[in-house]
């Protein structure tokens, strides 16, 4: 049974993990790669992906040896895969959520947008989460008892050693992250992202051409897990996409909900871990006008 109301332990273990992968494959960026394809031709992965997963693995289980673990890369490609590896663990007393690299393919071509991925769940429910950005030296962090911050991974490393300037038990280091306040979606800063799967790619494209006349910009990072971080920190209004898998979103979600932002699935229903098709945004009025704005036939009525 806990005795502490916070899971700074996770979290320590969580950064520790992340600044170790990400530090990995970020001096590969501009190297030569092993890379192939998993369930479709855009669906990329290199050597650095398994080894960064393999990092992770290895310092949760120095830590908590008894916890499970669901991976990206050790779990069957695919849609249907990686649903039925979430329905199994997902209300697991102790499940960690690893995404090694989230923008493989962004990796592979050069581009620095792609992130690490961790969360820690107890029984259905995120408890803490973590998003690096090793090329910006970011880390968007928190964890139950904790608000939402983003440090620097100096900042993050000090944390986690014990030597942060203003070390305290129920603070983390770094700026505390807010949403942004914008009640509708005209004027907004919207992201999305287009998935390897050709269905969900169509629902994709079609989604974004309803609201690209109006708002302000749509922006496509290619890292759903990057998108998430930045509706957190207040860099975007809101995001959206379809056929995303519980280790893109599981971090991301519970920092928007930690920085006060709101998260239910495409189709209106409340977050859970085997949501799939995700909108969140900064308040609930431009969620909801989100979710009417992409689900909305030609005719204008709902889906």
């Amino acid at each position: 049974m806990r005795i502490v109301s916070n899971y700074t332990l996770e979290l320590q273990v969580a950064v520790r993990a992340a600044l170790a992968a990400g530090q990995h494959f970020s001096k590969a960026v501009g190297g030569e790669k092993q890379v192939s394809a998993k369930s479709s031709p855009a669906d990329l992965v290199t050597e650095y992906d398994p080894e960064c997963e393999s990092m992770i693995r290895q310092v949760i289980h120095q830590a908590f040896p008894d916890h499970s673990i669901l991976g990206e890369e050790t779990t069957a490609p695919g849609s249907a895969a990686s649903k039925k590896a979430a329905q199994e663990v997902y209300q697991e007393e102790h499940l960690w959520i690893v995404d090694p690299i989230d923008g493989t393919t962004n990796f592979v071509y050069q581009l620095p947008l792609s992130v690490v991925s961790i969360a820690y769940a107890e029984n259905g429910e995120v408890k803490a989460g973590v998003i690096y950005d090793p090329y910006r030296h970011e880390v968007f962090a928190s964890a139950t008892g904790f608000d939402a911050v983003k440090m620097s991974s100096q900042e993050a490393a000090d944390w986690i050693e014990g030597t942060a300037a203003e070390q305290t038990e129920t603070t983390l280091p770094g700026q505390t992250l807010h949403v942004l306040s914008r009640d509708g979606v005209r004027g907004s800063v919207l992201a999305t992202g287009f998935p390897p799967r050709a269905a969900s790619r169509e629902l994709a494209t079609a989604s974004a051409l309803k609201l690209a006349h109006r708002v302000k910009s749509l922006r496509a990072l290619g890292a759903a897990a990057l998108h998430l971080a930045y509706v957190a920190a207040g860099r975007l209004d809101g995001f959206w996409e379809y056929d995303l898998n519980l280790w893109d979103l599981a971090a991301g979600v519970f920092l928007i909900k930690q920085a006060g932002g709101a998260v239910k699935s495409l189709h209106g229903e409340p977050y859970g871990l085997l949501v799939r098709d995700i909108v969140t945004a900064g308040t609930p009025g431009l969620l909801e006008e989100m979710i009417e704005s992409v689900t909305a036939k030609p005719d204008g009525s709902g889906e």
